[in-house]
């Protein structure tokens, strides 16, 4: 194998793929990254058996192969060489890597050994804009948390089209990104297209539970690409997501997702318009006297008056906050673990956010004030 391109590109595309490749002691190769040099093309693959993530590199193909090599190894290397044209070529199993005056002979192992990454055909497929699939894995992947004992929640929910049960018939036309940790849920809505109108009524309803670490992995990928579209395809075991020069192939997690619409309450005692800002500066403060443990924050919400957020410790103090707020309907009282409180405000994203209040047992929930399409669901600390 020998092959030139820009180191620019070379050090972009080893960072896109090398964090999948890393600590794996009983598997060596599978830190390694597999270099394919091919129909003119430099493909860069790893994988940790869960993921797999490759980048095209353009370059000069002058002979065409493969080896593996560490993958962290060649990526430090070759973000140190100068933003010149890097000259690779393959001896046996060692890769000899030459730039301006530096040389550097990395030892590898025999492609043959390197796991298979499972293709997915692309005949059928989802396309929706970056830039929206980015911000909607960050409001809703905070919520996930790997769960052996519940795995259908360690993932987060893709559902492509209208769900079963409270869904609009506006949303045939929306991809839910969907996270919970039971204790609290977020879902996100944004637009989606199918690739091909006339697979529309078939694919409308596919519904996945894809990995956190995939997520994770993948919105590293998308930060590096500048396309600015997502393809998506969806088989019975994976998912593959495509853009620009990136592919990351990803298992999804077997067993259902819990019917989720089912716990966010469609008929509240009482409506709060808030500054945001003002929410979170009052519930920092309140969570200084918070109790170890509870890490409990009280809201009191009365019609004519505004918000009141308050803590209690009987060892080191308390604290209050009024906050103006527009209220509608009765007074009501709620207590929150301030974090998911300060997650929330947090994901939102904007200056006024609406809290509905059923009662001190029943889930509230948080959106922004202008009606977008993201939801924030807490589950109150019951007293």
């Amino acid at each position: 194998m020998k092959f030139s391109c820009l180191k620019e590109n070379l050090n972009k595309g080893l960072k896109i793929v090398s964090r999948v490749a890393s600590g794996n002691t009983s598997l060596p190769i599978l830190n390694n990254v597999l270099l394919e040099a091919k129909n003119e093309t430099l493909s860069l693959v790893t994988t940790n058996l869960e993921i797999g993530v490759q980048s095209l590199i353009r370059g000069k193909i002058e002979e065409e192969g493969k080896v593996t090599v560490p993958a962290s190894l060649l990526a430090n290397y070759i973000s140190f060489l100068p933003n010149k044209q890097v000259n690779v070529v393959v001896e046996g199993s060692t890769l000899v890597v030459s730039c301006e005056r530096q040389k550097t002979k990395i030892k590898g192992i025999e492609a043959t050994d390197f796991p298979i990454i499972p293709k997915i055909e692309k005949n059928k497929g989802f396309v929706c804009k970056k830039s929206d699939l980015s911000r909607a894995i960050g409001q809703v992947l905070f919520t996930v948390v790997p769960n052996e004992t519940r795995p259908e929640i360690s993932g987060g929910l893709l559902a492509f089209g209208a769900l079963n049960g409270g869904s609009k018939p506006e949303d045939k036309n929306k991809l839910f990104l969907v996270g919970t940790d039971s204790y609290r849920l977020a879902e996100k809505k944004i637009d989606f297209k199918v690739l091909a109108e006339k697979d529309k009524e078939s694919m409308i309803g596919d519904k996945v539970v894809v990995p956190h670490s995939s997520l994770q992995e993948l919105l590293r990928i998308l930060d590096h690409e500048e396309d600015e579209e997502v393809r998506i395809y969806v088989s019975e075991n994976q998912i593959m997501f495509s853009t620009g020069d990136s592919e990351l192939v990803s298992r999804v997690v077997s067993g259902q997702y819990p019917d989720y619409k089912q716990i966010i309450p469609t008929d509240f005692k009482t409506k709060a318009k808030v500054n945001v800002s003002e929410v979170l500066t009052a519930v920092k403060t309140a969570s200084l006297f918070s109790q170890s443990g509870m890490n409990d924050v009280s809201l009191s919400l009365k019609p004519g008056k505004g918000v009141t957020v308050s803590s209690v410790n009987t060892q080191t103090g308390e604290s209050t906050s009024d906050i103006k707020a527009e209220i509608e309907g009765e007074e009501n009282g709620i207590v929150f673990n301030y974090r998911y409180v300060l997650d929330g405000l947090n994901a939102l994203g904007g200056e006024e956010a609406i809290i509905e209040v059923v009662d001190n047992a029943s889930p509230a929930v948080l959106h922004l004030a202008d009606g977008s399409d993201y939801l924030y669901i807490i589950m109150p600390i019951k007293q």
